[in-house]
């Protein structure tokens, strides 16, 4: 924004004393806000509209662009492969389309009901939105505007991104730049599976379409990596890899794993889904954990990107 209103007022053909007599303020107030040492307060945008003769929403846009620069990429890169990376490059959204989706929403009962939207759906959906909007945003800009929300709301979930917008509605869309909570979220429950994203409800080869998927459950990495950290190599299980987990390891890991899978120590005692506990845990755990046997015996253990993460989860 400094740079922006410095090129502006140049264009405009107006010194910084000039300026700062027209808004009434000092000399000193304007250097500042050209140097980013102090921002203007949105009360004066139209003000400002008017003696530079600019719209007060490409002010707004040049604001949230100087913001959006600052936001971190709190990405977990090391965690996913390259084409998972890629395609949480392409999750972001510019004000326009958050507005498309603002108005999708408010204009369409079915959109709010259902997370996963086929294109042939969201074609017809778009049929809704007011004129004015077009006419604003012009006919083929808003036919490339629509095309990379669908490409947003392929991949993530409607009720995820109203959530993220309503708690972020002066910033654009960015999964990489979002709060790590919200990334383990969007990682946990956030995204639409690669099988939700085909037409007819299956999708085959996720991969070659660049979908999503992840297997790892980041609020139980978070509960237990650090107890795995603490405790060492675990004797887990023994014989099959997903027989129940023995009745020997360490408290502080059973009540881990209880307090992640939200199940009381009466149940777990009683044996309730017992047999299911050990190959629900090292699957949605086994990119930050080795799980290993060595003769019949089933060894749980933190690996380096485990501990990768725990960083990633206290910077």
């Amino acid at each position: 924004m400094s740079t922006f209103l410095k090129r502006s007022r140049e264009v405009a053909g107006l010194t910084q004393a000039q300026l700062a007599e027209r808004m009434g303020v000092s000399t000193v107030a304007v250097q500042n806000w050209e140097s980013g040492k102090t921002n203007i307060s949105y009360e004066r945008y139209p003000e400002l509209s008017l003696i530079l003769n600019i719209p007060v929403d490409r002010l707004i846009k040049e604001t949230i662009i100087e913001v959006d620069k600052t936001r971190v990429d709190n990405w977990p890169d090391f965690l996913f492969s390259e084409y998972t990376n890629e395609v949480a490059n392409m999750l972001h959204l510019n004000m326009a389309q958050q507005d498309m989706f603002g108005l999708l929403y408010i204009y369409n009962t079915e959109f709010r009901e259902y997370d996963y939207i086929s294109r042939g759906s969201f074609d017809e959906y778009l049929n809704n939105i007011p004129y004015g909007f077009i006419d604003r945003v012009g006919s083929i800009q808003f036919m490339n505007q629509a095309d990379g929300l669908y490409r947003v709301l392929r991949h993530v979930s409607t009720s995820f991104l109203l959530k993220v917008l309503k708690l972020n509605p002066d910033s654009e869309f960015n999964v990489r730049k979002m709060s790590k909570n919200l990334i383990c979220e969007f990682i946990d429950e956030g995204y639409k599976e690669a099988d939700a994203y085909d037409e007819e409800g299956y999708e085959e080869g996720y991969e070659e379409d660049g979908c999503l998927r992840f297997d790892i459950n980041m609020r139980r990495a978070k509960i237990m990596l650090p107890i795995l950290e603490e405790s060492g190599p675990i004797h887990f299980t023994d014989g099959n890899w997903a027989n129940p987990i023995r009745d020997d390891i360490p408290e502080k890991l059973s009540d881990g794993i209880l307090e992640s899978l939200c199940i009381t120590k009466e149940a777990f005692k009683m044996g309730y889904r017992k047999d299911e506990y050990t190959g629900m845990f090292t699957y949605s755990l086994q990119d930050v954990t080795n799980y290993k046997n060595k003769k019949d015996r089933w060894i749980w253990e933190i690996n380096d990107n485990g501990r990768k993460l725990m960083e990633w989860f206290k910077e």
